[in-house]
């Protein structure tokens, strides 16, 4: 399913125009992204957890020229879902 799917489904379900819809989302992941840039994390109920994660520096092979380069470290946002998500989704 992609982003416009999506919209499509809330707002089909529930009954907002697809327009508010997208623009809910396109907030919501912007809210996500603002507060993880400063370190903070977002728990939601029942959902899961935003949150930002530092990767480590780490060394891979070129097998075409067989160099070995370093990766800087860099920053990522994981998703954690919580138990009762896990558990709906693994019925």
């Amino acid at each position: 399913m992609n982003k416009t799917e999506f919209i499509a489904q809330i707002s089909k379900k529930t009954q907002i125009p697809k327009s508010k819809c997208d623009l809910f989302l396109n907030e919501f992941r912007a809210l996500i992204l603002e507060a993880c840039s400063k370190g903070d994390s977002i728990n939601i109920r029942n959902f899961g957890k935003f949150s930002l994660e530092e990767k480590a520096s780490r060394k891979f092979l070129n097998p075409q020229t067989m160099r070995y380069y370093v990766c800087k470290p860099k920053k990522i946002i994981s998703f954690k879902g919580f138990k009762n998500f896990k558990y709906a989704v693994n019925k």
